[in-house]
């Protein structure tokens, strides 16, 4: 039976990896800012809770320390718009807390090192289908320290023989986002809001097409990897894709799941900006065949069944949030 350290162990991604590892026996230690109090009550009893601030050498080493883990996914990240606001912010957790992760892992000979990158690493001057060794120019902060942080990870799976293995995120959807947790985090918040009975505005155009991975994907993704052989992985790093849907396309799936959905438009030409500047990496596919091949990469849900299922897990109360 594992034992492993999740970074940002009480985030989105984290704690639903967290639920992944538990349910096959696994101990895990939540890594996370936010009080023990926020931990969702289906984890509980399931989960250790260690509050470290990552940009600090001291109180990183000493939280891998005490926690005596065989693996750590560092999924911890200040993402955008927050990232950008404050960019010194984003280089200290999302750069600094890279390199404190990984140098407290090779100190203290943590077996795995498993990371989660992002489609923010690339410009806008991309392929319409990526491929994985696509050249990285980001133009965010974030997308810098999430590149900057695949070079570190592969300079200690060089220089260390550290076993470092990571993919690369396109769009999350999925529950428990909210407001100013992403640019993107809109095309979450209609499903979730909307299945609550609550009314929801877009702000973005119709067609504005954007690729996804469901959340549970999202976690099970950083899981397989994890458990590859060594050998047979040819990357450190990996794209993994899901599914493309303009915003037209989710309206339409959540009215189809959900008929009494509110849903309205009303055109923000600002945000509509960043989308188009920021984020037209999303709009192409990421070429996920050597994930495929190496490690069996194979997401479990489309557009249809990832709705259905966040619709079902809001209105049920099977949400792993406090």
């Amino acid at each position: 039976m594992g034992r492993s350290l999740i970074t940002g162990g009480l985030g989105l991604v984290g704690r639903q990896l967290a639920s992944i590892l538990t349910g096959k026996g696994e101990e895990v230690v939540a890594l996370d800012m936010a009080s023990p109090a926020t931990v969702a009550p289906s984890l509980r009893d399931k989960i250790e809770v260690v509050r470290a601030d990552l940009t600090s050498w001291s109180q990183t080493l000493d939280a891998v320390k005490s926690s005596k883990v065989d693996t750590i996914y560092h999924v911890a990240a200040i993402l955008p718009p927050g990232s950008e606001v404050n960019p010194a912010a984003g280089y200290a957790i999302n750069l600094t807390g890279t390199y404190n992760v990984l140098e407290a892992a090779r100190l203290l000979e943590v077996g795995k090192g498993i990371f989660s990158s992002s489609t923010a690493v690339w410009n806008s001057a991309v392929p319409d289908v990526i491929p994985n060794d696509q050249a990285q120019f980001p133009t965010t902060m974030y997308g810098l320290t999430k590149g900057a942080s695949e070079r570190l990870g592969e300079y200690y799976a060089r220089h260390y023989n550290m076993d470092f293995r990571g993919v690369r995120f396109i769009c999350i959807m999925g529950p428990g986002r909210v407001v100013g947790s992403g640019w993107t985090a809109y095309t979450s918040l209609v499903i979730e809001e909307t299945a609550k009975q609550r009314p929801f505005v877009l702000k973005v155009k119709k067609d504005l097409l954007l690729h996804f991975l469901y959340l549970k994907d999202a976690a099970y993704a950083l899981h397989d990897i994890k458990e590859a052989g060594r050998t047979k992985l040819t990357q450190c790093v990996y794209n993994v894709d899901g599914y493309a849907a303009t915003t037209q396309q989710i309206v339409d799936t959540i009215h189809k799941h959900n008929p009494s959905a509110n849903i309205t438009y009303q055109f923000d030409p600002e945000y509509q900006h960043v989308m188009d500047t920021q984020y037209v990496n999303l709009a192409k596919r990421t070429d996920d065949s050597l994930a495929r091949r190496d490690w069996g990469w194979n997401p479990h849900y489309t557009l249809d069944s990832a709705i259905a299922d966040f619709i079902h897990d809001v209105q049920s109360g099977a949400l792993l949030t406090a």
